[in-house]
């Protein structure tokens, strides 16, 4: 009885994670925007009235979409919450299955995919036009993410992300900085925050995320934002979890207040990404491309330590 009470919490305490978490961070951020910016702002709990607002709403249709328009929103909502149940990215969680790192990298790959099929089926320039970027980006983020998680994986011998983030994960304070460190910088390109992309921007010619979603509205709108408010989340979250784990004193706590340190380090997450997007100002695109080389060094250094003798 006690293992079943044990597992009934963890799956409780997972599903209020995933349903709390990602808005309370999305609110943090737009919160700590509007106080840098000497405004009162939004209350933190605002997103969630934004999404229930959404799903309430009917939706405007081009009549050039298809069935791919509604069926893209269903696929991504469904890839955020397979990672959200499988993917370490808070704890403690019940984790519903394995997540091997390349599951992760073809999951995040086919929710962008899914994205590019949306923002082209409603035939929008816009949307054609920021699809174009957002693949480019893709295109120049995913090495540096798959490199840092893969010098993790090096020094745990084994791809489960759950087990490097849990029994074998490795013990050095370095691998784990650099390598949570490339990871959030490749982040920060694959959500299109800044300095890539300014998502409060409303210059269609300059956007990527918010270009590819203009067509949406109603409970598809809803649907998007959830997962990639959830997405937003995950990322933020392993890399989190990756500064965590150099300082391991942190994980012989209790359960509870190792979940309390995961939620507020994500909080914490979200002011300073909030206020860094606050004080920096958006990268041309043509100097996108070195932005994404300083997370791919982080990276190759993360992937040597790795490779080292156990001394860093």
């Amino acid at each position: 009885m006690t293992f079943v009470s044990e597992q009934l919490c963890s799956i409780l305490s997972t599903v209020l994670w995933i349903l709390a978490v990602p808005p309370l961070l999305v609110g943090t951020i737009r919160k700590t925007k509007a106080r840098l910016q000497n405004r009162i702002g939004a209350p933190l709990w605002q997103p969630f009235i934004d999404i229930a607002k959404l799903l309430r709403k009917e939706e405007t249709l081009s009549e050039t979409t298809s069935w791919m328009f509604r069926f893209s929103a269903v696929i991504l909502m469904t890839i955020s919450l397979l990672l959200a149940a499988t993917a370490p990215w808070i704890l403690p969680k019940f984790a519903l299955a394995p997540c091997d790192i390349f599951f992760l990298l073809y999951s995040l790959a086919t929710f962008r995919f899914f994205t590019l099929l949306l923002a082209l089926d409603a035939s929008s320039p816009f949307g054609t036009f920021a699809a174009s970027r957002e693949a480019t980006l893709s295109f120049l983020a995913e090495p540096a993410a798959a490199l840092s998680l893969a010098a993790l994986a090096v020094r745990a011998h084994t791809s489960d992300l759950n087990l490097i983030f849990g029994q074998s994960a490795p013990d050095s304070p370095i691998l784990w900085l650099l390598s949570g460190s490339a990871f959030l910088l490749a982040s920060l390109v694959d959500l299109s925050r800044m300095p890539i992309d300014d998502p409060t921007t409303h210059l269609e010619l300059t956007m990527v995320h918010e270009a590819l979603i203009l067509e949406s509205s109603g409970r598809n709108l809803g649907l998007i934002e959830g997962a990639t408010w959830l997405k937003l989340a995950i990322l933020l979250g392993l890399s989190c979890q990756c500064y965590l784990h150099a300082f391991p004193k942190v994980y012989q706590g209790s359960p509870v207040v190792l979940a309390c340190i995961s939620v507020i380090s994500l909080v914490f997450t979200g002011l300073v990404l909030g206020t860094f997007e606050s004080l920096t100002v958006k990268l041309h695109w043509r100097k996108a491309p070195e932005f994404i080389a300083y997370a791919l060094t982080m990276a190759f250094v993360a992937s040597i330590a790795a490779l080292g003798t156990g001394v860093i």
